[in-house]
């Protein structure tokens, strides 16, 4: 089955200003983009490029010197590792809102399938029936000679701003190929190093999706996350979530031994029913047990996110901040998104960070 060709995403000006975390007039906005509002159209529409261009105005930069800082960057984009011990809690659907809200904002964004199961591929319109080059074929590789990663990579936004390594039932093969690998935990840092310029060159954050569970394949993205500094889970205020929340940090401990630096989790409650008394004692578990990690923001529980992927019509398919724009889980999609810039030091080339 044939690649969808990359979609051309805009919002309206009511969701380019929540992306934002900001209330503008919508006269404002559309000076700060450097667009015009075609002829015909009731609404402005903004791209990806537009909301590079308001956030550069408002920052104090001009989007030409923004461009050319891109041209001759030479630092890694922030990496964002997501990793949780437990399925079914809404890691995937997190992670792959995250990256489509960021690149809607008008950042770069790589976002790399490391689940077997594929859903986040399948989560962005790709099918997944056809083979597709994945990952793991990059995690095998040994020595420094770049990789062509055009060959990998399937772009999803056009512009560059969403691509994505799609997964493949045949990456599971690639957990028992590291167990007898030398050095198999530093594998993900290997890929990212000898590709520094490419993605230096052209993306501002990195997301990487892993499998439930602890396998070499996550344990080797895990080891990667030193160079944050620590990754993203996703916890639902439930009994058996924390267990494993707690076996999470156990094998972070493991890892940071090994990585000769700290690894801390960040932790973003989702599927949250505040206001229920079992809900209420097990928040109250969880923030006791891990104090200054929990991101000051909840994603709800939503029906929104049970129509993201449509299983008779693969290509239809499309995360909650696409199909739902609207939503109040869109809603706190993008402030979940502006919290990540900060957590994480999202930037930009000829941007100071976090500005």
């Amino acid at each position: 089955m044939p690649i969808p060709m990359p979609i051309e995403p805009t919002v309206k000006a009511s969701v380019a200003m929540s992306l934002l975390g900001l209330e503008l007039n919508n006269k404002r906005l559309m000076r700060l983009s450097g667009s015009e509002k075609p002829e015909g159209q009731r609404q402005m529409k903004y791209k990806p490029l537009d909301m590079l261009n308001i956030r550069a105005r408002l920052a104090g930069i001009t989007p030409e010197a923004v461009q050319e800082a891109m041209a001759v960057n030479t630092e890694l984009p922030a990496i964002i590792v997501t990793r949780m011990t437990k399925g079914g809690i809404g890691k995937t659907s997190i992670t792959v809102n995250l990256a489509t809200a960021l690149a809607l904002s008008g950042y770069r964004v790589l976002l790399i399938d490391a689940d077997p199961q594929a859903s986040a591929t399948n989560m962005l319109g790709i099918e997944t029936e056809t083979y597709h080059e994945h990952i793991g074929k990059l995690l095998l590789k040994s020595g420094d000679k770049p990789d062509d990663l055009r060959e990998f990579i399937v772009p999803i936004f056009d512009d560059g701003f969403l691509d994505l390594i799609p997964s493949d039932v045949e990456l599971d093969s690639t957990n028992p190929a590291l167990i007898v690998t030398m050095g198999r935990e530093q594998k993900a840092e290997e890929f990212v190093l000898r590709n520094k310029d490419f993605l230096a060159k052209n993306y501002d954050v990195i997301l990487v999706d892993t499998t439930p569970g602890t396998t070499p394949v996550s344990v080797a993205f895990t080891y990667l996350a030193h160079l944050a500094g620590k990754i993203l889970t996703v916890v639902e205020p439930e009994g058996s979530c924390l267990r494993a929340l707690d076996a999470l940090q156990f094998n972070l401990e493991e890892v940071q031994k090994l990585a000769k630096r700290p690894i801390n989790l960040s932790i973003l409650v989702n599927k949250a029913q505040i206001g229920r008394k079992h809900v209420e004692h097990n928040y109250a578990i969880l923030t006791k047990s891990y104090p200054n990690r929990i991101l000051p923001v909840q994603i709800p529980h939503s029906i929104a996110f049970t129509r993201q992927i449509d299983a008779d019509d693969v290509p239809a398919s499309m995360p909650v901040v696409l199909k739902d724009p609207n939503s109040k889980a869109a809603d706190s999609l993008y402030h979940f998104a502006r919290v990540i810039v900060s957590e994480f030091n999202v930037t930009q080339p000829g941007f100071v960070a976090n500005s």
